[in-house]
């Protein structure tokens, strides 16, 4: 699973799985745009991913805002080259009772973590397409793509609209040889997870107890599935939904 030379823009890479993915893209060859709402943000993953001896950019972009994402994808072509890979990591959840939901947390669930990947796929299928040699996009999902929760209408939401989103994309620019697939992970210890532990919204022995292997997953095992879906290793892989969630879809009880 090789990745050398190709160029690759991860979005959410300040942190948890979008750091996670970074360090494995750069692992195995490739350069990474790292975004993140403000570049000081990025700048500790892209001193990783130059520790790999790769090129990397740490750049502030909010992905759910046009211009900046136009501005972003730009600073790419002209300082890495045109983009071969983009990774749609960025996202938010802010669990909430449906009659406490605000409509701006419904707006945040749907601009950060579904409108960004219309404008950032959008960004790179133009550069990708220009250049005349294929390319792969992968979205993060997530299992809540799928299963329900209460509390959760506007990720959960958000999440499914990722999953068909893929599927979409993956017939449409097919003609164009740019693969397009989900990953979908579980419950992974991030600094998201601990904050929702933190705010008592759950906790890790609930959590580890409903999983069939008994743990969260960690950001590296993320990070080699993303690797994989982009590596050649896949290459007639196209609007597939790949679930990495320790058994946990596939157990159906509490």
């Amino acid at each position: 699973m090789k990745l050398d030379g190709k160029v690759a823009v991860v979005t959410g890479a300040s942190r948890g799985l979008g750091r996670g993915i970074a360090e494995a893209l750069a692992s195995t060859g490739a350069d990474v745009a790292c975004l993140a709402t403000r570049a000081e943000n990025a700048e500790e993953t892209a001193a990783a991913v130059r520790a790999y001896g790769r090129r990397a950019m740490a750049i502030g972009c909010r992905v759910e805002k046009s211009d900046e994402v136009t501005a972003a994808f730009d600073a790419v072509l002209a300082e890495l080259g045109s983009v071969d890979l983009l990774v749609n990591n960025a996202g938010i959840s802010q669990p909430t009772p449906l009659l406490a939901m605000t409509e701006e947390n419904w707006d945040l669930h749907m601009d950060v973590n579904v409108k960004s990947v219309f404008l950032c796929t959008q960004a790179a299928v133009r550069q990708m397409k220009s250049a005349g040699r294929g390319g792969n996009i992968v979205n993060i999902g997530s299992i809540l793509g799928q299963n329900a929760a209460p509390q959760t209408l506007g990720y959960c939401t958000s999440k499914a609209a990722v999953e068909h989103m893929t599927r979409v994309l993956a017939i449409e620019l097919a003609k164009y040889r740019i693969r397009v697939n989900c990953v979908a992970p579980g419950y992974v210890k991030t600094d998201l997870i601990e904050t929702l532990v933190h705010d008592g919204k759950m906790t890790y022995e609930a959590m580890e107890k409903r999983t069939p292997l008994r743990r969260l997953g960690t950001s590296a095992e993320i990070g080699k599935a993303v690797v994989y879906v982009a590596s050649e290793d896949a290459a007639f892989m196209t609007g597939h939904i790949m679930v990495l969630d320790g058994g946990w879809t596939a157990y159906g009880y509490l």
